[in-house]
């Protein structure tokens, strides 16, 4: 049982320093404000903090919250770009 948890938590901890690598390439590009990456960094705190004291809607809640936001801010900006495209 302690194997399995230990590989649960080198998974998690290898997806949300990937998912921090997206987001700041994502950033750099001009995809994500400061505050919209303020807000999916708080709203990922709070959902960690959550889970962690077994407040688990709370923590649904929040990263949900904050994958709508990263997922809006990137929709839009694809929509941006098509837009721009020239044929």
């Amino acid at each position: 049982m302690a194997v399995a948890f230990r590989y649960l938590i080198d998974v998690a901890r290898f997806t949300v320093v990937d998912l921090a690598h997206e987001l700041r390439m994502d950033y750099e590009r001009g995809v994500f404000s400061r505050q919209t990456l303020t807000i999916i960094g708080g709203s990922s705190t709070v959902a960690i903090a959550s889970i962690t004291t077994a407040a688990y809607g709370l923590g649904v809640s929040a990263l949900l919250f904050a994958a709508f936001v990263t997922w809006s801010s990137a929709r839009a900006d694809r929509r941006w770009r098509d837009e721009r495209r020239t044929p």
